[in-house]
């Protein structure tokens, strides 16, 4: 392995496991940060509640989305440098 390919493959590794964490982050952000409306809300406001809601699902879905996407091809680019 050549010395650049050594440091590419050092900074994909890095760039691995800060992927990972992220990811991690954005799905327990899902989890958590995603409670249904107080029972108590009728009408407009929870109509608004639902609409910012989902809205705020659809970002983080596409965030994680694209974060798993940049992890997988992360994954394939250290596997492909250590194959040589």
């Amino acid at each position: 392995m050549s010395p650049d390919d050594a440091f590419t493959l050092n900074a994909l590794q890095l760039q691995y496991r800060e992927l990972g964490i992220v990811l991690a982050r954005l799905e327990s952000a899902r989890e958590r940060y995603a409670p249904p409306p107080p029972a108590s809300w009728v009408g407009a406001a929870r109509h608004a509640y639902a609409a910012a809601l989902d809205a705020l699902l659809g970002t983080l879905d596409a965030g994680i989305a694209a974060c798993r996407s940049a992890y997988q091809q992360t994954g394939l680019a250290i596997a492909m440098l250590n194959r040589g």
